[in-house]
């Protein structure tokens, strides 16, 4: 599951492994040292492509990874001006790390810009289309995957919430940001997750 990583991966396996040989109160220990040791605070953007499923299944899956490797291959160099990084592709999904809430919005700004060139003179059946969820908080993060309630809240408003072209923020995310950021914010709605009630907000993207 974790293999092929590198010293945060390594870590994290040192630390399951300890924790695998240990029972009750001393796992809870290990817990607390693992709080500090494992996570950080981080910005994390989950994306949705619009339409995939109809998409793949009337041209096939090829027609649809040659669309989303063309915005894949572009978006390095966007995301490194927010100073965001790809964690991992997954699916029709862009998985992404960035160090604080406001490099999380102008992150998933700059993508928005940047699917709007890439989808210029294009035929409809080849534009990408995106809606995000973004969180923030404290996130145990490896080189190729993150973890934690806030990613889980990013993935789950990116995908079921999001529509194409809207960028969805979880309550810490909204907290997180700055004056300037939070001029952006709209109120979008309330959503349930098990026993939970969050406040979910809007970022205002260009158009």
């Amino acid at each position: 599951m974790f293999h092929g990583g590198g010293p945060r991966t390594r870590r994290l396996l040192s630390f399951l492994h300890r924790r695998e040989q240990q029972k009750g109160p001393k796992r809870h220990d290990l817990d607390r040292l693992a709080q500090k040791a494992l996570f950080r605070p981080r910005g994390v953007v989950f994306t949705d492509t619009a339409d995939f499923t109809a998409t793949t299944a009337r041209y096939g899956i090829v027609h649809f990874l040659m669309i989303f490797n063309r915005l894949v291959e572009a978006v390095d160099p966007v995301l490194k001006e927010a100073r965001g990084r790809i964690v991992k592709v997954e699916a029709d999904s862009l998985l992404l790390d960035f160090p604080g809430a406001d490099d999380a919005c102008r992150g998933v700004i700059a993508l928005e810009r940047l699917l709007r060139r890439v989808n210029t003179g294009r035929p409809q059946n080849e534009r990408l289309h995106f809606g995000y969820g973004i969180g923030f908080g404290e996130v145990l993060d490896i080189e190729r995957d993150m973890f934690g309630l806030e990613v889980n809240l990013a993935s789950k408003i990116g995908e079921d919430m999001a529509r194409p072209g809207e960028a969805l923020l979880t309550p810490a995310a909204a907290e997180a940001i700055g004056p300037q950021m939070k001029a952006r914010l709209m109120p979008y709605t309330t959503a349930r997750f098990g026993r939970d009630a969050y406040t979910i907000t809007r970022l205002r993207l260009p158009r």
